[in-house]
């Protein structure tokens, strides 16, 4: 399996399309065994979402992204986990342990993957 988050330094891109930069993470039996960090600076998002493709992602883990650009990653088989805030190292490891859900905003300090802040009732 691979998985993808674009990056803003070490942390998740708070969007997909202007990110600088990728990781991108092979699995096997749910450990990482591999990652390559890849240069978007030159693609647009239309080649972005091509690349993906080309290199058999299977999820990608971002910040914000566009209804439009979801739908043709979903449509073309990629899970899309968005709006998620924090470290791409971190992202990565709740993600392995079944932890990761769209929103979660990561708290490096605590390292347990959970929203910081007010919670509301109906949470």
């Amino acid at each position: 399996m691979k998985v993808a988050i674009p990056i803003f330094g070490p942390r998740v891109s708070p969007r997909f399309d202007y990110a600088p930069g990728l990781l991108l993470f092979k699995l096997e039996d749910g450990k990482v065994v591999e990652s390559e960090k890849f240069s978007l600076q030159a693609w647009d998002r239309l080649q972005r979402m091509q690349k993906l493709h080309d290199l058999g992602v299977q999820t990608l883990i971002c910040g914000g992204i566009d209804g439009h650009s979801a739908r043709i990653l979903s449509d073309s088989g990629i899970r899309v986990i968005a709006w998620v805030a924090g470290e791409a190292e971190e992202a990565m490891r709740c993600f392995l342990r079944g932890k990761l859900r769209p929103g979660v905003e990561l708290c490096p300090r605590c390292r347990r993957g959970q929203r910081r802040g007010r919670r509301f009732p109906w949470e």
